[in-house]
């Protein structure tokens, strides 16, 4: 297995430990609280911090696999430079977007280093790394995904990414032996 391919596991191994987690001690909670009158004050602090953390990961592992929205439909139409061209400044402008992010959460990680949660005073910088590290993952994606277009070692399927969205999904017909 390679570097990469370990560290995209590792991710996905994280996401779903903090999803066990936070389900677990928002359903103790529930439990506690309707069971018993009483509740673990701490759980519905962390577990939000936990849901922020996901939700960056889970964007992370889209982009990994360009699941994304996409204007998939105009851009097939294209022909091979067509492609080349939209894929480049789906990377660019993604690499820029990925900059502002991470300079800005970065910038609220700083102001909130001293800045507990009321409650379990977890620093609330923790909620704003998540932030970063979706930035930087994402854009570690872009810069590889911009090497491989220039070496042109991208097909063309490969350079249309994206989703279609549901809606247009559903009026496709569906393809003999596919479920619907």
């Amino acid at each position: 297995m390679t570097l990469q391919a370990s560290l995209i596991r590792l991710v996905e191994n994280l996401l779903i430990a903090g999803f066990v987690a936070m389900i677990a001690m928002v359903f103790g909670n529930v439990v506690l609280r309707y069971g018993f009158d009483s509740g673990i004050i701490v759980s519905e602090e962390v577990s939000r911090m936990i849901f922020v953390w996901l939700t960056f990961g889970g964007a992370f592992l889209v982009a990994k696999d360009g699941g994304h929205l996409g204007m998939t439909a105009l851009v097939t139409a294209m022909g091979r430079r067509g492609r080349w061209v939209c894929r480049l400044l789906v990377e660019l402008l993604s690499l820029v977007c990925m900059g502002l992010m991470v300079s800005g959460a970065w910038a609220q990680t700083v102001l909130n280093v001293h800045n507990p949660a009321p409650i379990s005073g977890i620093p609330l910088a923790v909620t704003y790394l998540a932030a970063v590290a979706c930035g930087i993952g994402i854009a570690i994606l872009n810069v590889i995904n911009l090497v491989a277009l220039f070496q042109n070692r991208m097909s063309d399927d490969e350079l249309v990414i994206g989703s279609s969205s549901e809606d247009e999904m559903a009026h496709e017909p569906s393809k003999p032996g596919q479920r619907q």
